[in-house]
């Protein structure tokens, strides 16, 4: 799996890292501090500490400001954690190679992105492995050429003017609205593109977003897939980045240049907008309700829970809007195992092997060519269905039984060799752009209650990869920066 973007490029590079622990950053948790801090009228306050509420920090980092995480740590669905002096994802994984505006916030941030040593990528199917220049071994001669076509016709497709209409100029959605109607395995269909093609962009799909290509709107698809496509060609060229300590370290850096200005572990349970016109929002910290005024305020959570949590403030229109945005879910392990059992690919697309869609060599920016000891192996698995609400409901034996089975499937003897896992899921994975979804980006994007003292950020408003959602976060952030001025 492998995604390449010209624009803010980002949604997964090897985000194997070391947790630190980014906790409360705000002092004064004293009885007077904390009727200072409700007496305060704040410029903006921040729910939600994933890259758009952090991206929106930063951008009002000279205002002031406060940035709410419910969790106790900073990152969304960024997460980390550590075993035996490696680090490892639990949720973002890799970016493509930063170019512009993400090439910029990099630098000032102070952190420099990492390629991962090639070559990346590979395809599991019917219990054989096909690795690097062989990553399209598994197709056939007439399979293959409907690979390239498909490929050719997303390309045509996307230069049209696509990706410009969903990142940076959403004013011409409405162009795009034809295309929006189909879901992509009617158009593949209809175009004749080979059975098993489709069946390896399903897998891809369910792996960068949890979503099939039956739920997934031909328009929205087409961006990712015109450059996730790999090819032999290019099997020792590396097209993916990471940090020093992965996607984390992202985090990390804009956590420092926000300090003081940010609090883990605070839950928001309401935000209002009083007859003054001021954003109260009231959150749990410590067992104990705080509350605190601002002149705007920024969600950055999901767009369900944002509509939960906005009690006041938004049209009725913005509600149901917000309501009717659907996630998809997703769990990832990570096995601890005594030996490295992939070497020559870094993430395999697993074709036929139902829940289980991505196998990554976690330790591989890590070590050098040839390393062979104790090893971290990773599994991504998403729902063959997005709205299959059962997938989360599985125990933790029944995915480690499903995950093995592929596993022992390709590596003999896999499971007698795991030293130890980490399962994390996630409910609110990726938003679900089905058909129709640009009609609801618009109807937000040009909704009047939305320009202040209320703004949304999150990857939904934009596009289902962390550029989407660090894109959301700078729009936000502009538009809070306006309406200060015109409060002046």
């Amino acid at each position: 799996m492998r995604i390449v973007r010209q624009t803010w490029l980002v949604l997964s590079v090897l985000m194997a890292f070391v947790v630190r622990q980014i906790a409360v950053a705000v002092p004064a948790n004293t009885k007077d501090g904390r009727q200072k801090e409700e007496e305060r009228i704040l410029d903006a306050v921040i729910v939600g500490g994933g890259f758009s509420g952090l991206t929106t920090a930063y951008k009002l980092r000279k205002k002031d400001i406060l940035l709410l995480e419910k969790e106790a740590t900073l990152g969304g669905r960024c997460q980390s954690g550590s075993w035996n002096g490696f680090h490892y994802p639990k949720g973002t994984e890799y970016i493509g190679k930063p170019e512009g505006g993400m090439k910029r916030f990099f630098r000032r941030v102070g952190i420099k992105a990492i390629p991962v040593p090639p070559p990346t990528d590979g395809t599991a199917y019917q219990g054989k492995l096909y690795l690097g220049a062989d990553m399209l071994g598994y197709l056939n001669e007439e399979e293959k050429r409907s690979y390239y076509r498909l490929n050719r016709d997303l390309t045509r497709l996307n230069k049209s003017g696509v990706e410009d209409a969903i990142f940076w100029d959403q004013e011409d959605l409405a162009e795009y609205e034809a295309m929006d109607t189909v879901n992509l395995g009617q158009w593949m269909e209809r175009e004749g593109y080979s059975p098993l093609v489709r069946k390896y962009v399903d897998v891809e799909n369910r792996g960068l977003f949890g979503t099939d290509n039956a739920n997934y709107s031909l328009f929205y698809n087409v961006p990712e897939m015109a450059f996730n496509m790999p090819f032999e060609k290019t099997a020792g060229i590396s097209e993916v980045y990471s940090f020093e300590h992965g996607m984390y370290s992202v985090v990390e850096a804009v956590a420092q240049k926000i300090e003081g200005k940010y609090k883990t572990g605070a839950s928001v349970t309401e935000v209002k907008v009083n007859s003054e016109g001021l954003a109260v929002v009231r959150y749990l910290e410590n067992g104990k309700e705080r509350k605190v005024k601002a002149l705007t305020v920024v969600m950055c959570t999901p767009a369900q829970v944002t509509e939960k949590i906005l009690k006041e403030g938004i049209s009725p229109n913005a509600r149901r809007t917000l309501a009717g945005m659907d996630y998809s879910k997703y769990v990832t392990i990570n096995f601890f195992t005594k030996n490295r059992r992939l070497e020559k690919a870094w993430a395999v697309s697993c074709v036929d092997e139902g829940q289980v869609v991505t196998i990554y060599d976690v330790i591989r920016p890590q070590v050098e060519d040839g390393y062979q000891g104790k090893s971290i192996v990773s599994v991504y698995m998403a729902p063959e269905h997005a709205y299959d609400t059962a997938f989360l409901q599985q125990t933790d034996q029944q995915l480690l039984d499903n995950a093995y089975r592929t596993f022992n499937r390709y590596f003999p003897g896999f499971e007698s060799e795991v030293l130890g896992h980490d399962i994390t899921r996630f409910d609110y994975a990726f938003p679900v752009f089905n058909p129709g979804y640009s009609q609801k980006v618009r109807s937000l994007y040009n909704d009047p209650s939305l320009r202040g003292p209320v703004f949304l950020a999150g990857d939904f408003m934009v596009y289902a990869t962390v550029d989407g959602a660090m894109i959301s976060g700078n729009r936000a952030a502009k538009g809070v920066l306006r309406y200060l001025r015109g409060k002046k």
